[in-house]
């Protein structure tokens, strides 16, 4: 099983104590709210893994569905939305084939989610494509499309970090038509071991030998945020 999928089915709760640390600066959130249209009420989070789009949007004022495929995922999103006082309504279900009528949201997000195709399947672009139009579908006239994917964990320098992603970063700008901002997600931990400790089960030796290294508590990271309007 792919490393990462295999922390989505088994490790919910451990990936959200890390992201947690996630985003010192609050920069993702200002991204995000900056890009939603002045009356935007409706927001489908595509992929939403353990809550993090709903957990930034959740004082909005705003109905959030957040969509997952995996349960157990889902299951730490329930817990998050229980510990804030949430009202975001979840469900199971495949990007691909989303469980909704045509044009009711006003918002449309998958957050470090779609890059993963890239990795999962040699033919990408045609599932992608899938997900993509379904996106393009369930999202209302003059709704925004907003996309995020890593520019990398451990550097400076925003840069995608795999050839196959690269090449889905640029055909999502070339293609659909997609327009990238890169900002700082930053991790900020109390101290060296408690970085390590956090990120190894995800990143794995090559980042926490760098934090070691480095000495860091704070770990750089840089995010991609790619949106359009329909």
């Amino acid at each position: 099983m792919d490393h990462f999928m295999n922390i989505y089915r088994t490790q919910a709760a451990e990936y959200h104590r890390m992201i947690e640390f996630e985003d010192v600066d609050g920069n993702l959130k200002e991204c995000v709210q900056s890009l939603l249209p002045s009356e935007a009420s409706r927001v489908l989070d595509i992929g939403s893994g353990t809550g993090r789009l709903p957990l930034l949007l959740n004082s909005a004022g705003m109905e959030v569905v957040g969509l997952d495929l995996h349960w157990a995922m889902l299951q730490e999103n329930l817990r998050q939305r229980a510990q804030c006082d949430g009202s975001w309504a979840l469900v199971q279900g495949d990007s691909q084939t989303l469980p909704i009528r045509d044009g009711y949201f006003d918002v449309v997000t998958a957050g470090w989610v779609l890059g993963h195709s890239c990795a999962w399947y040699t033919n990408w672009m045609a599932q992608l494509k899938l997900v993509l139009h379904e996106m393009h579908r369930v999202a209302g006239c003059s709704a925004v499309l907003i996309i995020l994917e890593t520019l990398t964990t451990g550097s400076d320098v925003p840069m995608p970090p795999t050839d196959e992603l690269a090449e889905f970063y640029l055909w999502l700008e070339n293609k659909w038509g997609f327009v990238k901002r890169e900002i700082r997600t930053d991790y900020s931990f109390g101290n060296v071991k408690e970085a390590k400790t956090n990120m190894d089960f995800f990143f794995g030796e090559e980042l926490t030998s760098k934090i070691t290294e480095r000495d860091w508590c704070r770990v750089p990271e840089c995010t991609g945020v790619w949106s359009k309007m329909t």
